[in-house]
């Protein structure tokens, strides 16, 4: 099954610890769900954006980036943010 097309956040966990040495902090990992797939959710990093501005509801658009061993990892970039976040 392919998931497409914006998304929104369903959940989001603001991380401060360090976990790798190179990871820049503060990160958002947020989990997505998109419409045409309802119950589905994709979990990411949420990128272009102050991860301290995360909020629920937010939309996002879908990405992938380089993984450890050449895997594809998910990412988000925030399209438009509900009236708790900030751009």
């Amino acid at each position: 099954m392919e998931v497409t097309g914006p998304g929104t956040v369903y959940s989001f966990t603001v991380n401060h610890q360090r976990w790798l040495p190179d990871l820049e902090v503060p990160f958002a990992i947020v989990l997505v769900e998109f419409a045409d797939h309802p119950g589905v959710r994709v979990a990411g990093r949420l990128r272009g954006c102050d991860p301290t501005g995360a909020a629920i509801g937010d939309t996002v658009a879908v990405g992938f980036e380089p993984g450890p061993g050449g895997f594809a990892i998910p990412s988000f970039t925030a399209v438009s943010r509900t009236a708790g976040g900030t751009a």
